[in-house]
């Protein structure tokens, strides 16, 4: 059943002639119906039209012989009216009395009889008997059905013949041109500007609109598939070139989920946080936080701000390696909800050199020891831990070389260069590395002592260096020099509770020191 309606579901014409043909033969029936009706009524009619002729012709004859009372010519009368198919019976009565009765009836109810009276030829106002004709109703159904079926057959062949008309108007007129449509689309290549043309005839009607309304979508369409067509172009350049930028830019480049694990990264981010380049991120999970190093827990705050707000957050992280530090600088931005992507920099170099940089500005030149810059910063980090904690303790060394102008003036700059190189090494052996040790310019140096120290400490320590700078020099095998040096103690908690403080009885103490005879050392008294 589904493949013999197959065709009618695919097929226009089809469809459409079997619906015509099915409004055809619905419009058939009811108008055979009627006719049939009308045909009948009229048959009937025209029958029984015929049946008073009949009277009025042998009315007179009647008359008379009723007017006689003969009955042979009565019977010639019936007899004369049997001849006709269409009369099954005839009688002629006077009152009760049967004049002549001619004739059978097959089915009594089914005719209706038609009867007249008749006239006295003398007296028209005298009734002289009545006559009765019984229609033949066979005969009059058989002429019926043959006048109705004649004028169904006419009327069957005109609505076949316009069933006929229509469907072959229909198909000629709208399905053939739209199955020509049909396959012209079909076979239209779009993306070359092909259109349709329209049917011959059909300019102005609909369906040369329809055809007018399809080229009209085809020149948007190939409008939109060109644009399309330019913009994935464009996106695949962008792509290419976002690629490319990708692969081989030397930031590192990376996006995150909001737990935190890598869902993209660049080679260059690969190679800095040493993630092999096999790691395939789609099928393994790795969390960021599991390559910062120590600054975890700083990473961690960076992410749950980044999901609070779309502020972009900066870290610094140190990761350590086998072979070296390095440091790295990522900066992150949320760029859409549960995405977050980020840029790594290796601040190796440059955090390397501003450390050298600022290790430059606090060091001395000369010697290699810190500078006067660098014990300042000392001496405030010192006092701000006292501040925090009464409780902490250094000891300030401040020295300044005895006869070091005499041997300078004597063998030169050069010589009293070595001679402070000299100083700096003895002082430099004699403390923990822990402490401090600075030049502060010409011939003065500074100890500091990191946390608290015995005051016997303290003078085993100055006590050591005072022998071991006085000991004789030996620049080379002509020329060997001989310095001592005063000493100068104060202690941060104990005898000043700043740094200038502290410096300024520190440098007192030494003074004390070389007013002392020299070459030996004085703590601060209070």
């Amino acid at each position: 059943m589904k493949l013999m309606m197959r065709p009618f579901r695919n097929r226009l014409a089809l469809r459409s002639a079997a619906l015509t043909l099915l409004a055809v033969a619905i419009l058939g029936a009811l108008s055979l119906i009627g006719a049939l009706l009308i045909s009948e009524s009229r048959e009937s009619a025209k029958q029984f039209k015929r049946l008073g002729a009949l009277l009025d012709t042998v009315e007179q004859t009647v008359q008379v012989a009723c007017f006689l009372d003969n009955r042979e010519l009565a019977a010639e009368v019936a007899n004369g009216l049997l001849a006709n198919p269409v009369v099954a019976r005839v009688r002629i009565h006077q009152g009760a009395k049967v004049l002549v009765e001619r004739g059978q009836v097959a089915n009594p109810l089914a005719a209706v009889p038609l009867e007249r009276g008749v006239k006295s030829p003398f007296m028209p106002d005298e009734e002289v008997c009545r006559i009765v004709l019984t229609p033949n109703a066979d005969e009059i159904r058989s002429a019926v059905l043959e006048a109705s079926l004649f004028t169904a057959a006419v009327l069957m062949l005109q609505l076949l013949g316009i069933g006929v008309a229509v469907i072959l108007v229909l198909i000629k007129v709208v399905t053939r041109p739209i199955t020509r449509l049909s396959r012209g689309i079909r076979g239209l290549a779009v993306e070359d500007g092909q259109k349709l043309e329209v049917p011959a005839g059909n300019e102005q009607d609909e369906l040369g609109r329809l055809v007018n309304s399809v080229n009209g979508m085809i020149d948007r369409l190939g409008s939109a598939l060109q644009s399309e067509r330019e913009q994935r172009l464009q996106r695949e350049r962008e792509e290419r070139r976002y690629r490319a930028i990708f692969d081989n830019v030397e930031a590192g480049i990376f996006e995150l989920d909001p737990d935190g694990r890598l869902v993209s990264a660049n080679p260059a981010f690969r190679r800095m946080f040493r993630l092999d380049p096999a790691v395939d991120l789609d099928s393994r999970s790795v969390l960021l936080r599991d390559l910062a190093g120590e600054a975890q827990v700083q990473l961690d705050t960076v992410l749950r701000c980044l999901q609070a707000d779309s502020a972009p957050r900066h870290i610094d992280v140190k990761l350590e390696f086998d072979d070296r530090a390095r440091w790295l600088s990522l900066l992150f931005n949320r760029f859409e909800e549960g995405r977050m992507q980020g840029v790594a920099n290796d601040i190796t170099e440059r955090y390397l050199a501003a450390n050298a940089a600022e290790e430059m500005a606090v060091t001395d030149s000369l010697t290699g020891l810190g500078n006067r810059r660098g014990l300042s910063r000392r001496l405030q980090a010192a006092v701000r831990i006292y501040q925090n904690d009464p409780g902490y303790r250094c000891t300030l060394i401040m020295l300044d070389l005895d006869r070091f102008k005499q041997a300078n003036d004597t063998f030169g700059h050069a010589v009293g260069d070595l001679v402070l190189q000299h100083v700096g090494e003895l002082l430099t052996e004699l403390v923990r590395k822990a402490d401090y040790v600075a030049r502060l310019g010409g011939d003065e140096f500074v100890v500091l002592l990191e946390g608290p120290v015995r005051r016997v400490d303290v003078e085993q320590i100055v006590s050591r260096f005072i022998k071991r700078v006085n000991e004789p020099y030996a620049v080379d095998d002509q020329i060997s020099v001989s310095v001592g040096a005063s000493l100068g103690i104060a202690v941060l908690g104990e005898d000043a509770g700043t740094e200038e403080t502290l410096l300024h009885m520190a440098d007192s103490a030494m003074y004390k020191a070389k007013q002392a005879g020299r070459n030996c050392y004085r703590f601060h008294q209070r």
